[in-house]
């Protein structure tokens, strides 16, 4: 799978890509309003072939990174997670290049053999630059749905069915297209044995502009059973009071209906506990003077900014914990006293650090440990607010490997010293996705 299957060498295609992108500047200064009628469209036309095929190249990128094992050699947590941190894309965008690369290119056995692609058919229209991204990802999408029952020619002609309508359909067209043929090669649904296999939910990205964000997923039908029973009685309408009836929507009364049980379970004991060792909770984050004064904004865990009317109303119902950093009414600073981190310092070093500190991790604090900074078998480091660092589990296994070391910045952010293998120079480096990057030009 490597580079010289297309460049005799790095410095070769880098000439390809340069003389691109000089190509691209012409194009986007070029004189458009010189071209007329059909003739602007034909350029458009080759304009989004030219696209497409960029987006093939992206791919093999992409392949190549993936099967090099370069995100395991930077401690990433996946190839998708690499990519989002070194190209700077979107979770979405870094995950659909990665299952695209791996649906549609052979892959390297540890044998030393190549097995062939998973959809062959689709991987040549994209090298073609016949179908764009938006086509592959329904045709993956439609085929990884398919039954596990349906016969290997099935498969190879559902394939060639996507593809041609890939080809001749825009996405929205082609995505109803692929519905239409995923219901025809299972009308009843019986060619999937056990549909709680295939259950999934997802949680988008929240909207800046309506502060909304949007769910979505499959249940199998005693998923459904379950959550139907659990939210049908709070999701129907309110009782007419005075002769005012309830105006919501039903999907908003179904809805609210939801988070009402959730806000039930985590008010009560028996939940599971969080990898930090609570119970879950939403950890608010703000400044009490400006909000009693109704002014200022909170924070919530994953930085999601709320309105003081939003605030006041959730401060309504709960259970305030105030969290005073190094304050009077909570010891922070445990010593060598102990190995493990009380709870009030686990939700100090929970507000300062937001998540995973690690590089270019996404992991909120939910999905965290708390690492002593300067060991505490090693180093004898104390277990007090100013030596702990939040990390992913699969982080905090890479540190224990001793290759990377934890310092601190003058703002109090965990920044990482990477080894000279990775970094000659070893720069320190900080979690900008939970911190702003320090300032450089200072």
């Amino acid at each position: 799978m490597g580079i010289g299957r297309g460049f005799t060498s790095v410095v070769d295609g880098s000439t390809v890509l340069d003389e691109v992108l000089t190509g691209v500047d012409t194009l986007i200064h070029g004189a458009y309003e010189r071209i007329g009628g059909d003739l602007l469209l034909e350029f458009g036309r080759r304009l989004e072939l030219l696209a497409r095929s960029v987006y093939a190249a992206q791919i093999r990128l992409v392949d190549e990174v993936d099967q090099q094992g370069l995100a395991t050699a930077r401690s990433c947590t996946s190839t998708a997670a690499l990519l989002r941190q070194a190209l700077l894309i979107s979770p979405a965008d870094a995950a659909a290049r990665v299952r695209t690369a791996r649906a549609t290119r052979p892959q390297d056995l540890p044998s030393g053999d190549e097995a062939p692609s998973v959809l062959p058919l689709l991987g040549a229209a994209l090298d073609a630059g016949a179908v764009g991204a938006e086509h592959i990802r329904t045709t993956i999408h439609t085929m990884r749905a398919l039954p596990d029952a349906l016969d290997a020619d099935v498969r190879i002609e559902a394939e060639q069915t996507l593809v041609s309508y890939a080809v001749d359909l825009d996405p929205e067209h082609h995505r109803k297209a692929a519905a239409h043929l995923l219901e025809v090669l299972n009308p009843d649904g019986n060619l999937n044995p056990d549909p709680a296999s295939k259950v999934e939910f997802h949680i988008g990205t929240r909207s800046a502009a309506t502060g909304l964000t949007p769910i979505s997923g499959h249940l199998d039908d005693l998923s459904v059973a379950a959550v139907r029973t659990a939210i049908d009685g709070l999701a129907a309408p309110n009782a007419e009071f005075d002769g005012i009836t309830d105006q919501r929507p039903a999907g908003m009364r179904r809805a609210q209906a939801l988070v009402e049980i959730m806000t039930f379970a985590l008010n009560h004991r028996g939940v599971p506990t969080q990898q930090g060792g609570e119970v879950p909770h939403i950890t608010v984050t703000l400044n009490w003077d400006l909000l009693r004064n109704r002014a200022g904004t909170a924070t919530l865990d994953d930085g999601t900014t709320l309105t003081p009317t939003t605030t006041r109303r959730l401060l309504c119902d709960a259970k305030v914990i105030p969290a005073v950093l190094n304050g009077p009414s909570q010891v922070l600073d445990l010593g060598r006293s102990t190995r493990t981190f009380n709870r009030a310092t686990r939700r100090a070093i929970t507000l300062r650090d937001k998540g995973c500190t690690w590089p270019g991790c996404d992991r909120p604090p939910s999905w965290t440990e708390t690492h002593h900074a300067h060991w505490w078998h090693r180093d004898l480091g104390p277990t007090s607010y100013q030596n702990g660092v939040l990390l992913c589990r699969h982080h905090h296994t890479e540190i224990h490997q001793a290759q990377w070391h934890i310092q601190f910045a003058p703002d109090g952010t965990p920044e990482y010293i990477p080894p000279t293998w990775i970094d000659p120079t070893q720069r320190p480096r900080r979690n900008t996705l939970h911190h702003l990057a320090p300032d450089t030009a200072a």
